[in-house]
């Protein structure tokens, strides 16, 4: 898949690259960020060849196995599924929101680094109604993240719903600075343990890992990996199957250069479309794929 831009903050590449598997007429999606520490698309595909597990396989089979399931009972993943509604994800801080009436965001999530600051806060001040959500990607230490929160305008920090992955996780010193200056974090990496608590919010790619039991669902956000519609569809799913109500980030597909997955998803809005088909739908387009059998 072509992204319209850079995704995150720790690759400048436009170029992500994963695959879809089939099992029993089901369908997943396996996209690696092996700066993130994933193991390669070339290992995952030799790991399925010899019958090997990794998260991402196990993520993205139990994706074919629950889509399977719907298709064999002729249902759709959408009718009886209530999905969160989404924050617009920002990878382009020139890049504004849809001004037509239906595209009603409230909040949105931007890619951020202190070296492009001033275009976060540009895009605000285009956006005066959104409440913020920034994302890091843990690229600045402590302090610099620090010295760079205390220049920020205050009407732009009244406006801060949550921050991610500001610095590396550490339990203590996280709850020492929010209490501090009273924002809120969120931890997408160290998910499984900021999940058990009320301390954190937890962000929740299905795609990576399921939800561990026990954990405290008011403070999880659901978000795709970033991939292919396949996968987004597999986080949507999820979130609504595990009851998370909370506004989350399920919607990336505007991401990407459009092709007949995006497209069936239909225009860029914060509700999850109901997709045609069985299953998570795109049947047609799914059963045209050219397959290769593993073994």
């Amino acid at each position: 898949m072509e992204s319209h831009h850079a995704l995150n903050r720790r690759t400048s590449a436009h170029s992500v690259v994963g695959f879809l598997l089939k099992r029993d007429d089901g369908y997943g999606c396996v996209q690696p960020w092996t700066m993130f520490g994933h193991p390669s698309v070339e290992e995952h595909w030799q790991a399925l060849e010899r019958g090997e597990s990794l998260p991402l396989l196990e993520q993205a089979l139990a994706c074919a196995e629950a889509d399977a399931s719907a298709r064999k009972a002729g249902l759709s993943w959408w009718d009886h599924h209530l999905v969160p509604l989404s924050h617009a994800t920002i990878t382009d801080l020139h890049q504004n929101l849809p001004d037509h009436a239906s595209c009603n965001f409230t909040h949105a999530k931007l890619k951020a680094s202190w070296l492009d600051i001033d275009d976060v806060i540009d895009w605000s001040h285009r956006h005066p109604g959104i409440r913020l959500r920034l994302d890091f990607n843990e690229v600045p230490d402590r302090e610099s993240f620090t010295n760079g929160w205390k220049s920020l305008p205050v009407d732009f920090v009244e406006r801060m719903d949550w921050i991610e992955d500001p610095f590396s996780y550490d339990k203590e010193s996280w709850l020492t600075w929010q209490k501090q200056y009273g924002v809120a974090f969120a931890v997408d990496r160290a998910f499984s343990s900021a999940a058990m608590t009320r301390e954190t919010l937890a962000i929740w790619k299905p795609a990576w890992q399921s939800l561990p039991s026990g954990s405290t669902l008011e403070n999880v956000v659901v978000t795709s990996a970033m991939d292919h519609p396949v996968g987004q569809a597999w986080a949507a799913f999820s979130a609504s199957r595990a009851g998370v109500s909370n506004i989350c980030g399920l919607r990336t597909d505007h991401l990407f250069q459009r092709d007949a997955f995006t497209e069936c998803m239909g225009p860029w809005l914060p509700s999850w479309p109901s997709i045609p088909g069985t299953g998570m739908g795109f049947d047609d387009l799914l059963e045209k794929l050219p397959w290769t059998r593993i073994r």
